[in-house]
């Protein structure tokens, strides 16, 4: 499986605090650690790219649109499916031994919007001219599914159809929306999210 450089960089980070920690308990201590590191070499690799150079522009709307609905009127949800602005993901250049394409998704800073670790959150929530209690929600087109599980985890899978071969399959939609964690002050709302690509 190759990964995106942005998963390889976590997978490190992973395994220095493993090593820190390793190396805390050893501090007089005369154990030998073994550390078995696993990775695996494809010949070519996909190159992943987001329409607009992933630039992603919602469209501005008032607070109102925050308001409950239903009957009875009830708060719209991160995981309701209401819509949104689609964007496409595309890979290329693959081959066509890929049984599996998983596509991850994580807010850049490592923090998620208060009260929900399926909303993305705004960078400018709390500046002078950001949006207050307003953050992103991503969904899977295909699925219609939040692409950040309750514990903010991600991992949207396309398995591939060996009836139709990876060079056809190179377009991945999602949409966006505005998702409210609170009362609701007008402002700009910027989200910075990192897409990672793995494939077996």
């Amino acid at each position: 499986m190759t990964n995106h450089p942005a998963n390889k960089n976590r997978i490190l980070f992973r395994i220095s605090a493993l090593l820190l920690a390793g190396c805390s308990f050893g501090v007089g201590a005369q154990d030998d650690l073994s550390l078995n590191i696993q990775a695996n070499i494809l010949e070519t690799t996909c190159q992943l790219t987001v329409q607009n150079g992933g630039a992603i522009h919602l469209p501005t709307v008032s607070v109102n649109y925050f308001s409950d609905r239903g009957s009875p009127p009830s708060p719209i949800l991160p995981t309701d499916q209401l819509g949104g602005y689609p964007f496409t993901l595309s890979l290329s250049e693959c081959n066509d031994l890929i049984e599996n394409v998983h596509f991850s998704f994580a807010p850049q800073s490592g923090n998620f919007a208060s009260g929900s670790k399926q909303v993305f959150i705004s960078e400018t929530d709390g500046s002078a001219d950001g949006a207050k209690n307003v953050g992103l929600v991503i969904f899977s087109r295909e699925y219609n599914t939040n692409v950040l599980e309750a514990d903010g985890s991600s991992d949207v899978n396309f398995p591939m159809n060996a009836a139709t071969p990876v060079a056809e399959k190179t377009d991945y939609h999602f949409y966006t929306r505005y998702q409210n964690t609170g009362a609701v002050s007008a402002g700009q709302v910027t989200s910075k999210v990192l897409v990672s690509v793995s494939y077996e």
